[in-house]
């Protein structure tokens, strides 16, 4: 089984993590923890003097978002390392809900984790719009997760 989890920095997709750390996933399953980042919608080439702050904005971004796939993914090898599963991690540029499909296809995934809404420092990642696009779009099974009742 392949199985692509979509994460950001928010509680949403904490409940994705923590859906999946609970499930008993078959031996030999592989897991790709993926995270979207959106461009930062602002024209330097109009405002070049901004263009320094958006470079840095970026690179942030991209430093939080490869710690978050990372913390993700060593959490998940903690709890099902006896299952012998694969995981790896990946940071990609664009649309979440194209990449997320993208990536579907390429991974040859058979399964796609989502939290039902999102946002925070990757910031338009994984609003509750990716989800129903990658639920409507995707070439394999999507599971929206939802927060527990009271959570929010």
């Amino acid at each position: 089984m392949k199985v692509i989890i979509a994460v950001d920095d928010s509680s949403y997709s904490e409940a994705v993590v923590n859906s999946a750390l609970k499930r008993d996933w078959p031996v030999q399953t592989k897991v790709l923890i993926l995270t979207v980042l959106e461009p930062i919608p602002f024209d330097c080439e109009s405002h070049a003097e901004m263009r320094s702050l958006v470079e840095e904005g970026t690179a942030k971004r991209r430093q939080t978002a490869q710690e978050l796939v990372e913390k993700v993914s060593e959490k998940l090898k903690q709890k099902l390392s006896s299952k012998n599963i694969d995981i790896e991690h990946r940071v990609k540029d664009g649309s979440a809900k194209k990449e997320i499909v993208e990536s579907a296809i390429e991974f040859g995934a058979d399964r796609i984790l989502i939290g039902a809404q999102g946002h925070g420092t990757c910031a338009h990642n994984m609003l509750g719009e990716v989800s129903r696009v990658v639920a409507a779009t995707a070439p394999c099974s999507v599971e929206i997760i939802r927060e527990p009742a009271g959570a929010l």
